[in-house]
């Protein structure tokens, strides 16, 4: 009261309002801080578990002070309603206000009090002022959005100017992460069988309707489907189910459309020492590679490039061609269709800037010296023209196939989540930046009980990414199978450890429409410590994983990666809006219609 009154307002009306008072201490409340520590340590380290909820003998926890300032906020906008208010009162009731002001966590209010920096304080004639008005925008929000902190008798201990106030939202998965940074009970193995494994999921590579009514600029008819549907055989087993496909429209209007060029092996080499003509073959054979075959298919991707933005121009379509190295989002914004032109790594480098409905169609540049497994078309200017391609689209002679991507989130040690800017459509690796150094880390698969893994890293796919690095890190051996055959006294040929190998390894790769995500933990360390881990390898729709290393990393699909400093837990789940599902273009028949002619 007496600072209210010293304060001097011309034509002041205080009230006097008991929800308000200071905090309650009980039995410590006329203690000095020296009697405390001597006769209550027992209370004094209960305190420091949790100081927000913490209550002393007696007396009230600042969550109780806290519900106090909340019927206070009510009484004021019933009776102060559109007017500015002043409350004055003591520290505890101030810090209790911030927290619901402030929609303060108890995570950020635990980080304040143990900060240590005078300038998170509360001290004796501090101002808090809280605006609903952007000060710099000017716009009015129906709750306080700003805050401005203030201590006359110290600039220094006041932080300059407005600062935002964060309301955490939270989504069904920011809650899912929030809730596993909290340790769980144990929970029986029984319980976990009968609450999770007891519900039916979503079969693999099930297409919800959603999805085929999805329509873009590209596709207004309503898509229909002939891909066979995943059954369930008796004994629980899934049958593979063939890709999704889905017939284009009759006809595909294209106006403006992208094409992403590689840069070649060749001219990496050329523009990394400004090296030509003997000097540069020379260069190169230092190097290991051989001059004249790295030329001859860096001709024969220029040639391909030239021949596929020439068939656009021919065609009145407008063509932007950018270098991969140079591909940004906004380059790919606004466009019709995007075209990759090199291998699979181009696909991949050009699918990770795209996050809206945009298809994107892989062409081989160079198919005699590239796979290119993702690529719907194989470029050459003798038999397999780009030209024949652009026409089969035009008239709408062409599937759209549909590929699922991972998205990660991220959620930092303030509870706060954001999502990558990219997606990933073949695999996200998680492990130490120093490949020698194991990586620590603590995992939780779907809703089972979480676990603490030491490993190489964690390697988690997609459909599309199942026949690739999943692939290889899953596979099993023709010595390890005969191994096993031996120790069992079982009787067999090579023939039957090449048969039983490959039909195990098969079982590795599922569709690209799946919406399962594959999970494989390499090289983790079982000993007298870590105890066997029970999620090693399998499928799942949602992983996620809290980094306990030092310096681990995030990568998608191998050109693109960001740090996962301690204490941060990455969320792992296949995209679910429609919208992001990749759209690639695919020119086989689809099942079931008379076989065309083949143009790749």
């Amino acid at each position: 009261m007496e600072t209210a009154g010293r304060m001097g307002l011309p034509g002041a009306r205080w009230y006097a309002e008991m929800l308000i008072r200071e905090r309650d201490w009980g039995a410590m409340d006329l203690m000095s801080e020296q009697e405390r520590f001597i006769k209550m340590q027992d209370e004094l380290k209960r305190r420091e578990l949790n100081r927000f909820y913490y209550a002393p003998p007696g007396g009230e926890s600042l969550a109780a002070v806290a519900q106090r300032a909340d019927r206070l906020l009510g009484i004021l906008n019933h009776e102060c309603h559109g007017k500015r208010a002043i409350v004055v009162a003591h520290g505890e009731v101030i810090w209790a206000m911030r927290t619901r002001l402030e929609r303060m966590s108890q995570d950020t209010f635990i980080e304040l009090q143990e900060s240590g920096r005078m300038v998170d304080q509360i001290h004796n004639g501090h101002i808090l002022h809280y605006t609903r008005k952007d000060p710099l925008t000017g716009k009015m929000a129906p709750y306080f959005t700003h805050v401005r902190s203030v201590c006359p008798w110290n600039e220094k201990l006041s932080p300059k100017g407005w600062m935002k106030i964060d309301r955490p939202v939270y989504d069904n998965e920011l809650l899912l992460a929030t809730a596993e940074r909290v340790p769980r009970m144990i929970i029986s193995e029984e319980y976990l069988e009968k609450t999770y494994n007891g519900a039916k999921t979503l079969s693999e590579g099930e297409v919800t309707p959603d999805v085929l009514s999805h329509s873009t600029s590209l596709d207004q008819a309503s898509a229909s489907t002939e891909a066979a549907t995943t059954t369930e055989e008796s004994s629980g087993k899934e049958k593979r189910q063939t890709p999704l496909l889905i017939p284009g429209k009759p006809m595909l209007n294209l106006k403006k459309v992208v094409v992403v060029k590689k840069m070649s092996r060749f001219q990496h080499e050329a523009e990394l020492y400004g090296n030509t003509g003997e000097a540069l073959r020379k260069q190169m054979s230092m190097r290991g590679f051989v001059h004249d075959r790295l030329k001859a298919s860096h001709e024969h991707h220029i040639e391909a490039v030239d021949e596929i933005t020439s068939s656009f121009k021919e065609r009145g379509i407008a063509v932007k061609v950018v270098s991969a190295n140079q591909l940004t989002h906004e380059a790919v914004e606004g466009t019709d269709m995007i075209f990759s032109a090199g291998g699979d790594g181009t696909f991949l480098k050009t699918a990770s800037f795209v996050n809206t409905p945009i298809p994107v169609a892989g062409l081989n540049t160079d198919p005699k010296r590239s796979e290119g497994n993702l690529c719907c078309y194989k470029v050459d200017n003798v038999t397999h023209r780009f030209s024949t391609a652009l026409d089969r689209l035009l008239e709408g002679d062409f599937k759209w196939r549909l590929r699922q991507r991972i998205r990660v989130g991220m959620v930092n040690q303030d509870g706060y989540w954001y999502e990558l800017p990219r997606y990933a459509l073949n695999e996200v690796f998680i492990a130490e930046s120093d490949a020698s150094r194991p990586s620590h880390y603590n995992i939780g698969i779907d809703q089972h009980q979480r676990e603490s893994h030491r490993s190489s890293g964690i390697l988690m796919c997609t459909g599309t990414g199942s026949s690739a690095w999943y692939s290889s890190a899953c596979q099993i051996y023709r010595e390890q199978v005969a191994t096993v055959l031996s120790a069992m006294d079982h009787t067999h040929t090579n023939e039957t450890v090449t048969e039983l190998t490959e039909s195990i390894n098969k079982q590795n790769v599922f569709p690209e429409d799946s919406r399962d995500m594959g999970y494989v933990v390499r090289e983790p360390i079982i000993n007298a410590t870590f105890g066997d881990i029970r999620f090693r390898r399998g499928k799942a729709r949602r992983v996620s994983m809290r980094s306990l290393g030092w310096d681990m990393k995030v990568n998608i699909d191998g050109i693109y990666s960001v740090p996962l400093d301690y204490g941060v837990q990455a969320v792992m789940k296949i995209v679910d809006e429609p919208k992001y599902v990749l759209r690639t273009v695919d020119f086989s028949p689809l099942p079931g219609s008379a076989p065309k002619k083949q143009i790749f």
